[in-house]
């Protein structure tokens, strides 16, 4: 058991997810963060000398793909997830939340792979992650549109593609977690 602080994004309330992680570390409780990563450097650090285990989000490899959906490029997230490993060593769960159309692509899975084995390491393991439709409630209840309504849910055989292409990397993959 432990605490593990997830969002949103922690690291857009680095003073209170500090100050949490510190206490409850202290405290004798094992601490993950839950993140994509977007955060100054400076401001991540401070937040992750609190953390045991670092559950990283990898969205998209493409710079632009990733901005034009999630509103930044991802280069200062890959940034902090090389530092995060090489500069803090904390342990680290890759996790890739498959979203059709989006991030499903071949060659975005292969430069996911890559990127991990190659800029961090093959030590670090991949938990796939279906994409759900949990939230559509939410946008019943702001009386908007459901924009990710068409949105497919991966089938097993996606998913283990997936995983085998992870593996092909000499990483290990999971389907959950």
């Amino acid at each position: 058991g432990g605490v593990t602080l997830s969002g949103g994004e922690p690291l857009a309330q680095p003073e209170f997810a500090a100050g949490i992680l510190k206490k409850c570390r202290s405290a004798g409780f094992h601490t993950a963060l839950d993140t994509c990563g977007y955060a100054s450097w400076t401001t991540a650090r401070e937040v992750l000398r609190h953390v045991n285990l670092v559950l990283f989000d990898f969205k998209h490899m493409n710079p632009e793909i990733h901005e034009k959906y999630t509103g930044v490029s991802n280069e200062l997230i890959l940034q902090n997830a090389e530092k995060i490993h090489h500069e803090m060593s904390i342990p680290m769960r890759a996790r890739v939340t498959l979203v059709p159309g989006f991030n499903d692509s071949t060659e975005n899975i292969r430069a996911t792979a890559e990127f991990i084995a190659e800029k961090l390491s093959n030590a670090i393991p991949v938990h796939l992650l279906s994409y759900h439709r949990l939230g559509e409630a939410k946008w019943e209840r702001l009386d908007r549109k459901n924009e990710t309504a068409a949105i497919e849910i991966p089938g097993e055989k996606q998913l283990a593609e997936c995983r085998r292409i992870f593996e092909s990397f000499g990483l290990t993959a999971t389907i959950g977690g």
